[in-house]
């Protein structure tokens, strides 16, 4: 039963983002924004998406809406799900809530910037951005402390040098060093001040920091397979 409302509520929803003219495609509601982001079509996902961005002004104040993509963002790997793939339903999400910027959302998004246990790649290039690490970009300065805390615990694990990555992208290399310096400065914990050390250490040397940190994602994603 509950399975056939969602296929109506996939196919209300459809049909209305065809038919009905640009101002009125808001009418929609979050149960029929997720069931297009969750079906099982390409098309429809993508045209979901294109609708929330031009409406992303309205949306980013829909705490519903925003809790949804949350939700499915959460939501456990599928089979075969492509890490790198811009169509999947995860990373429909992850993407809109980027582009909503929307702050409570990174501790959420920092958990996907590495691939999971069954999560296949969609292309054969060696190293490629993760989505969520794009997200946290748009979201911006919001994104650094928890990206910081993360590396506490990771150092320079496979997620602490995507952590890493993402805060030279939003900050660039010269302030990531200072904050990392003021961050391990101000540590108490003997574990964290190495760990900080660690990813200071590899900011610090300029001619291995891009190196190591392109090779990150070759080798979460044969850890994911």
């Amino acid at each position: 039963m509950r399975k056939a409302k969602v296929v109506v509520a996939i196919g209300v929803a459809s049909i209305l983002l065809m038919v009905l003219p640009t101002y009125a495609r808001d009418i929609l509601n979050v149960a029929e924004w997720k069931a297009l982001i969750m079906s099982g079509s390409e098309k429809e996902r993508v045209l979901a998406k294109r609708t929330i961005l031009k409406h992303k002004e309205v949306l980013a104040q829909n705490e519903e809406l925003i809790e949804e993509l949350i939700s499915i963002v959460r939501s456990p790997v599928i089979e075969r799900e492509a890490f790198y793939s811009s169509t999947t339903s995860r990373n429909i999400a992850i993407f809109l809530l980027g582009k909503l910027r929307v702050k409570k959302a990174v501790p959420y998004l920092i958990d996907w910037l590495v691939p999971k246990k069954g999560q296949g790649l969609a292309t054969s290039r060696e190293m490629v951005f993760s989505p969520a690490g794009y997200a946290l970009v748009e979201i911006g300065l919001p994104s650094i402390p928890p990206l910081v805390e993360k590396l506490r615990s990771e150092g320079t694990s496979i997620l602490g040098k995507v952590c890493l990555k993402v805060i030279i992208r939003i900050n660039g290399l010269e302030e990531s060093e200072f904050l990392l310096q003021q961050a391990l400065s101000e540590e108490t914990n003997p574990t964290k001040k190495n760990n900080l050390r660690a990813a200071l250490e590899l900011v610090e040397n300029p001619n291995s920091v891009l190196k190591a940190l392109d090779n990150t994602f070759k080798i979460a994603s044969s850890k994911a397979d």
